[in-house]
């Protein structure tokens, strides 16, 4: 049985040839359809960070400037009005709204 696989191998080597051609164009066709189709994945999770991103970057200005004056009385009292305490609590919310985008980000690449 081998020998005349062998000797089928010999008569035939175009034939074997073009048949391991086609497996081969075949497997490459696989690795680039699979290549493709990362390289989207990984596209779409980019624009989810780049997303998160600007949220934090446009809050770490606003943040920033707010917290200034705050820090250079210390030794007064400060007592907040009810806009102050709406505005921690906004600020609270979207505090948890950044870290359950970036939870989904994570959860995504991973």
């Amino acid at each position: 049985m081998l020998e005349q696989m062998i000797l089928y191998i010999r008569e035939n080597t175009l034939l074997v040839s073009l048949a391991a051609g086609a497996v081969t164009l075949f497997l490459l066709l696989l690795v680039f359809i699979q290549v493709t189709r990362t390289r989207c994945e990984v596209h779409k999770i980019c624009k989810k960070i780049q997303k998160y991103l600007d949220v934090i970057f446009a809050e770490d200005g606003s943040e920033d400037k707010a917290e200034e004056p705050a820090n250079e009385e210390v030794s007064t009292p400060v007592y907040q009005t009810p806009d102050e305490c709406q505005k921690q609590q906004e600020a609270k919310k979207k505090a948890e709204e950044d870290a359950k985008l970036l939870i989904d980000v994570i959860s995504e690449v991973f």
